[in-house]
């Protein structure tokens, strides 16, 4: 029994691994965090004049070609961003997730050198987890940015990652073309315009040095307006509670770093839609010990049970979910939450490649909600588990999920 029970797993192993189609023209399998890595490495840099600035003509292409995103007419996408110097890749995160993401990219954006255009890196998951925006406008000028903005965007599972393609500064200061948080002229402007609508927030992260803003808290949030919301509030309590300083503009404190001439937060905000500012000081961007704290705090603010994958918004979902695990690839311990809309009997078992249990996190009743395990890399006998690829498994008497997870030692 417990030989067929294995083979049965490693058949659902594979089936997870293979099950997908392909409407793009580009398919590509790799490390996602890798490549946007490439990308903001190969950025041209301050004064290099490398930042085109498209005509009018160009962003209503551009808008075009999200929208057609957005209704997932993939090819048709790729077709009309070939037009334009652009492409759509169809890329499955083998070093996360293993998920499907759709990536609006020049070609070449990844090798130094390669970009003609610099409107940056826009990626869409189709299934997104939460209907949320993560926006890096200043990939280059504020450091690690888009680290801590990437992260966030696959922890939280946001459905919308945005990502400028030059260095803010990269035509020169005044006017500054390339600075896309502060010009409507630019194709970062036009996606934010595109899925502001479809989300319950977006949120951009800046970043300041304590240096030349003596006296300031480690992180300011606002929202562009004096009269700050009750979401920022609420990241305010989660970063006080990680030991970090926090201030929130209301119209007098922090004016400089409050957002009010930016230009996503003017349109969301004219609109009616949620915008999030959040300017991180250096010594928390330089540290992942310290950012990965911010990225738990967002995973624990958008993280509530609504916009799962594939349930309409507000409804809860009706069956169980498994969420990625997190962080992955992972070290010493990996996260591991899922969701069952009412008390279930549910297993939640860890496996190797050859579809052989290594351990049993729980089994047994598990109450309504979301609830958390942390696997520490031990199997069952107390041993630890070689480096490799393992999957947790969660098994209800109707429902089975699988999250794929990568040890590194």
């Amino acid at each position: 029994m417990k030989s067929k029970t294995g083979k049965i797993i490693f058949i659902l192993l594979f089936s997870y691994l293979l099950n997908s189609s392909s409407l793009a023209q580009d398919v590509r399998y790799g490390n996602l965090t890798l490549l946007i890595s490439q990308i903001k490495s190969a950025m041209p840099d301050q004064n290099s004049y490398e930042f085109v600035v498209p005509s009018v003509a160009q962003m209503d292409s551009f808008r075009a070609v999200t929208r057609l995103l957005l209704n997932e007419d993939f090819y048709l996408a790729d077709s009309l961003a070939g037009m334009m110097g652009y492409e759509v890749l169809e890329w499955y995160d083998t070093a996360y997730d293993s998920n499907r993401y759709y990536i609006l990219m020049e070609p070449n954006a990844n090798i130094s050198g390669g970009v003609e255009l610099g409107w940056g890196t826009f990626i869409f998951d189709p299934e997104g987890a939460r209907q949320v925006i993560i926006e890096v406008p200043h990939p280059l000028f504020d450091t690690n940015t888009w680290r801590v903005g990437f992260t966030a965007y696959q922890i939280a599972g946001s459905a919308y990652f945005l990502m400028a393609g030059t260095h803010r500064y990269a035509n020169g200061t005044d006017p500054r073309p390339a600075d896309v948080a502060h010009n409507t002229q630019n194709m970062f402007h036009v996606v934010h315009q595109e899925v502001s609508p479809l989300c319950s927030h977006a949120l951009q992260i800046h970043g300041f040095n304590i240096s030349s803003h003596p006296g300031y808290p480690d992180v300011v949030l606002s929202n562009g307006t004096s009269s700050p919301g009750m979401i920022l509030d609420s990241l305010a309590l989660g970063i006080t509670a990680e030991g970090y300083t926090v201030g929130i503009f209301d119209g007098i404190h922090y004016s400089d770093l409050g957002a009010t001439t930016n230009t996503q937060g003017q349109y969301s905000n004219s609109r009616g839609y949620s915008f999030i500012h959040m300017e991180i000081e250096y010594f928390i961007r330089a540290n992942s010990s310290h950012w990965e704290k911010i990225v738990d705090i967002l995973y624990n603010t958008f993280n509530v049970p609504l916009n799962l994958r594939g349930v309409d918004n507000g409804i809860l979902p009706r069956e169980a979910v498994l969420n990625p695990c997190y962080p992955n690839p992972f070290n010493a311990s990996v996260k591991i939450q899922y969701y069952v809309p009412q008390t279930a009997d549910l297993s939640l078992s860890i496996y190797n490649l050859l579809g052989q249990q290594v351990r049993t996190l729980h089994k047994g009743l598990s109450p309504a909600g979301w609830s958390g395990l942390i696997w520490d890399g031990f199997d069952d006998a107390g041993h630890p588990v070689s480096s490799g690829q393992y999957f947790v498994i969660l098994r209800t008497d109707n429902v089975l999920k699988v999250q794929k997870m990568l040890l590194i030692k």
